[in-house]
């Protein structure tokens, strides 16, 4: 993720593995995706943006939510990627991520945050946001 704090800006890149993906859109949404090939469900994606906006989430200056905007998806190898982007009309001073993703099909699920290639934290199903000052 990176955060432009005086623009207001803020850029995600998330990665999650196709077999997690097919694991989320049949155990909750009963569909079987088959992502990334030529059998692949037609609403597997927006199902997946869906979960995403439910189980990821970013606020700034004490309680801010930033609306988070698919820019693309793409598939590499075994993953898919998920370009978003926000923007909020002020200086960010603090920043507060809920990272949730997976950690309600997956007891052990652990989520690498890096932010602006130098903050690294490690969240989890009991430890899942984090506040950081800009």
């Amino acid at each position: 993720m990176d955060i432009d704090s005086q623009k207001g800006n803020v850029i995600l890149s998330i990665r999650i593995f196709t077999d997690d993906l097919e694991t989320i859109l049949h155990n909750k949404y009963n569909v079987d995706g088959w992502i990334g090939t030529p059998k692949e469900h037609r609403d597997s994606r927006q199902l997946l943006r869906e979960y995403i906006h439910e189980r990821f989430s970013i606020a700034v200056n004490n309680g801010k939510k930033i609306d988070l905007q698919t820019d693309s998806i793409s598939i590499v190898e075994d993953c898919m990627w998920f370009y978003m982007k926000g923007t909020v009309q002020q200086t960010i001073r603090q920043v507060e991520i809920d990272n949730r993703l997976l950690t309600d099909f997956f007891a052990k699920q652990k989520n690498l945050m890096i932010i602006n290639n130098k903050i690294g934290r490690e969240l989890n199903r009991k430890t899942h946001k984090i506040e950081l000052s800009l």
